[in-house]
């Protein structure tokens, strides 16, 4: 009886599992990773191939990819939005890029070939490290809230803009290049390197006719580089191949970068003073040509700093920290010449400042007053005079040697009174009061009884000298 019991318990037992799990399976086979408003979808082909121009597609949690699906986006501008950048992970391109295809552009992902705009929002996009992989032939492409690992060359073929996105570079290699896409924005993104961080380098001959824009606001570059290696500046530029074209390059906001050595100081080859940026912010390829050949601008808060191959701006001040390095530093030698007298009363010297970083020469003129202390005093020499070249706008010398001194008079300042600034040739003279000894005053009997006194001692001295020798005389 207990035999039979265990077996029928056992039964039960193994259907309840058996029951258990068919609904599990069930639920794994129509299970939505991809919604269009309400309704899920079990592929994310399926939703893309559902899907209209304008959609948003919510990913769910998991690893997605379009690379090799037969999903329909041509003309279509499609949202993806996940559910963060620690659950959602877009591939872009195949997982393991064909090594046969290394160099070319075929090892790129064309799932949005044709497409016009495609946004990621809140997501990881995975790339690798070989060349030319990215998104090609898509309008315009959007990034917002992401991680992005690897190495991308083809983004938006109009637009490629990304906004509080994070790029992990490959290890010594660039995070992306600015290959096929016209206008690149960064606004508010943080770039991690680690000896590389953006190649500004398009072939315009023939495959695009137009500048080259690229706006950074309010990014942050942290850079972490292996002992004995220092990092490229940012942006490595070279602007060869850009025909009757330019690559113009705008900063503004509050641009930071860490760890990055400014151009030239890192010393990887030997570059020519004309072509050595002095910024961390971009620097010029030339190792393997003219990365410098004048088509390139660049502008801080809407300033020039960069045109037409030369540096038209070294020492600028401006609510963006971003150039330049030797100004910023203080980084210079600086050799100040003598003091020349002109006719109207002033001087003037020649101020020749080298930057240490980069060797931009300047020089100015600067005018200089003559400040002068005497003592005011004719045939005597109180003091001898102070004079003192100084800057105008300075602030005035003060006297050399305290307060003044004078026998028989005390010293009441300086006329006229020392202005704080010199802004004119000036000559500040000793004003003196004399010391006078006091005399009796009118009405002022102390005197009088004093002399008084002493007179009538001296009466009496003399009349008790008379007593005393005649009593002397009669002895």
């Amino acid at each position: 009886m207990k035999a039979k019991k265990s077996k029928i318990i056992s039964i039960l037992l193994c259907s309840v599992m058996i029951l258990a799990l068919l609904p599990t399976v069930a639920f794994a086979e129509g299970t939505s990773v991809a919604w269009i408003g309400e309704t899920g979808y079990e592929t994310l082909e399926d939703a893309v191939n559902h899907a209209v121009s304008g959609d948003t597609i919510v990913l769910g949690e998991g690893k997605y990819t379009l690379y090799g699906k037969n999903a329909d986006t041509k003309g279509k501008n499609l949202t993806f939005v996940g559910q963060g950048a620690d659950k959602t992970e877009w591939g872009i391109g195949a997982t393991i890029p064909d090594p046969d295809k290394f160099g070319t552009e075929y090892n790129g992902d064309y799932s949005f070939d044709g497409s016009g705009t495609i946004t990621f929002k809140n997501m990881t996009l995975q790339s690798g490290t070989a060349d030319y992989l990215g998104f090609i032939r898509a309008d315009n492409t959007v990034v917002e809230n992401c991680v992005i690992n690897g190495k991308t060359f083809y983004w938006g073929y109009k637009t490629a803009s990304f906004k509080n996105t994070t790029f992990n570079c490959p290890s010594g290699d660039y995070a992306l290049w600015t290959y096929s896409s016209p206008e690149m924005n960064f606004d508010g993104c943080t770039f991690n390197s680690s000896g590389k961080v953006i190649n500004v380098y398009t072939d315009c001959i023939g495959n695009f006719n137009c500048d080259f824009v690229i706006n950074f606001n309010n990014c942050t570059v942290n850079g972490n580089t292996s002992e004995g290696k220092k990092d490229k500046a940012v942006m490595n530029i070279n602007d060869s191949l850009m025909g009757d074209y330019n690559f113009i390059i705008n900063l503004s906001g509050n641009n930071v970068v860490n760890g990055v050595t400014p151009d030239d100081l890192n010393k990887e080859y030997s570059k020519e003073q004309k072509d050595i940026t002095c910024s961390r912010w971009f620097e010029f390829n030339t190792k393997y040509g003219n990365g410098n050949s004048g088509h390139t601008v660049v502008s801080i808060d809407s300033i020039k700093v960069w045109e037409n191959g030369n540096m038209v701006a070294h020492e600028i001040d401006t609510e963006n920290d971003c150039y330049t390095d030797g100004y910023k530093d203080d980084a210079y030698t600086i050799t100040i010449g003598d003091w020349e007298k002109t006719d109207d009363d002033c001087y003037i010297r020649v101020v020749t400042k080298v930057c240490d970083y980069c060797g931009y020469t300047s020089e100015y003129e600067e005018i200089g007053y003559s400040v002068t202390y005497t003592d005011g005093v004719d045939n005597t020499e109180i003091f001898k005079d102070q004079t003192t070249i100084v800057p105008a706008g300075d602030v005035t010398p003060a006297f050399d040697g305290g307060t003044p001194t004078r026998d028989g008079y005390t010293f009441e300042g300086w006329n006229p009174v020392v202005d704080e600034t010199v802004t004119k040739s000036i000559t500040y003279t000793a004003a003196w009061k004399e010391v006078v000894p006091t005399n009796p005053q009118t009405g002022d009997n102390s005197y009088l009884t004093l002399w008084i006194s002493l007179l009538v001692a001296s009466v009496f001295g003399i009349a008790g000298t008379t007593v005393y020798s005649r009593r002397k005389i009669l002895r």
